[in-house]
């Protein structure tokens, strides 16, 4: 067998989503505390890729970040419940929209490694807005599966 090496870096970029937008669906959400003690909801999303992969990505709302938990809310229905100025894990479950990913470099570790890089959530989007997967996962709609 012959086959091109690859370094474990190499190996692990594979697995991450490129930057851009992309759709997604609220799979877990749970109520939290941050470092600092702050009410936060951290939320598990699953991303599908333009290839129809999916991805989990982590994400957390919390008021320090008041972009990202507004355009959260107004871009899943949940706009009434900011503007009331409260929010739950349970409000945000099954929620689906679209999402601006980034790549997020791996940090450096104490003994000279590197954490892996991954994927980030750097805002929340109207559907449809800069949106790079539509037609990919259009076709996926009407694809025959044998069962």
């Amino acid at each position: 067998m012959r086959f091109n090496p690859k370094t474990e870096e190499e190996v692990q970029s594979m697995n991450l989503l490129e930057p851009g937008t992309y759709q997604f669906q609220v799979i877990d959400a749970s109520n939290e505390k941050s470092k600092s003690g702050n009410d936060m909801i951290k939320l598990t999303l699953n991303v599908w890729g333009k290839d129809g992969s999916s991805h989990h990505i982590y994400d957390y709302l919390l008021e320090a970040l008041a972009y990202k938990l507004r355009h959260f809310c107004s871009n899943t229905g949940l706009i009434s419940r900011y503007e009331r100025g409260e929010l739950t894990a349970e409000d945000c479950l099954g929620k689906e929209g679209a999402v601006k990913i980034e790549i997020q470099e791996g940090k450096l570790k104490e003994n000279g490694e590197r954490y892996p890089s991954n994927n980030k959530v750097k805002d929340y989007i109207k559907s449809g807005e800069g949106f790079s997967t539509t037609a990919s996962m259009k076709q996926f709609e009407n694809e025959d599966v044998p069962f």
